[in-house]
């Protein structure tokens, strides 16, 4: 309970209340239309009313970016710790990675949908090609740089190298794993959102699509609101599993 509602918690809850409070009060106010930017009541209320196809496309894209996120992550994870390994490998390919890291998802999303279609594996791809370069390139580092006075120890008592990763690398490598899989938590779903703008039957993209294509704003800021609820919580609880690693290992 102490690591869910610490000071930083509750001030960023009251702080969250306090915007929110300001901007309906400002949107009254100034009777602002609604087609420039709706009342924090207008979209809870359009939630309301559209709930059964909200859950729906809630549900389809938390499991794209869920799938996208273990793939990309668990990809990532095995390729950084494989060009923190191999020197060569590093070297060679890490330029490529960093590169291919700044190709645009809204360039790679059209290619994945044409290649995979309109079903969930396109979703899961592209979320995956966002998640894969921030823990690559992480883990990478953070592997990389463990202090030499830890391989010196471990080669003074004969530990193997299997050791040494598990042991030593991996644990002073953490912050940087973490960091990557907090930036992945949005970072899926983001790539699950985009690839639903290219074709999609349900998802939060395809019912941002339909409510801009009917002139709902009120109900475009609903998804908004609810895509960016979905990555607050996924990196919520990436940041919870890292605490809990953290309070073991003090």
């Amino acid at each position: 309970m102490k690591l869910l509602f610490n000071k930083t918690v509750l001030f960023s809850i009251a702080f969250l209340v306090a915007v929110v409070c300001a901007w309906e009060i400002v949107v009254r106010t100034f009777a602002v239309p609604t087609y420039v930017l709706p009342a924090p009541s207008a979209i809870i209320s359009s939630i309301i009313s559209n709930l059964p196809i909200v859950l729906t496309n809630l549900e389809t894209t938390a499991t794209e970016a869920a799938l996208g996120f273990i793939l990309g992550s668990g990809a990532g994870l095995c390729f950084g710790i494989l060009l923190a390994e191999s020197k060569l490998l590093g070297r060679l390919l890490l330029p490529y990675i960093v590169g291919s890291n700044a190709v645009p998802v809204v360039a790679v999303a059209p290619l994945v949908v044409l290649w995979f279609g309109n079903g969930l594996l396109s979703k899961v791809v592209v979320s995956a090609f966002l998640c894969f370069f921030p823990l690559s390139i992480n883990t990478y580092r953070g592997l990389s740089e463990t202090p030499t006075v830890f391989s010196d120890l471990f080669r003074i008592y004969g530990g193997t190298r299997r050791e040494f990763l598990l042991k030593a690398r991996f644990p002073f490598a953490a912050p940087y794993i973490f960091t990557g899989a907090k930036l992945n938590a949005t970072f899926a779903v983001i790539g699950a959102i985009v690839a639903e703008f290219i074709g999609a039957a349900s998802g939060l993209g395809f019912g941002m699509l339909s409510a801009t294509y009917n002139l709902d704003v009120p109900r475009l800021w609903a998804y908004l609101v609810i895509s960016v609820a979905m990555g607050m919580v996924a990196y919520s609880l990436i940041w919870c599993v890292e605490r809990i690693v953290n309070i073991r290992h003090e």
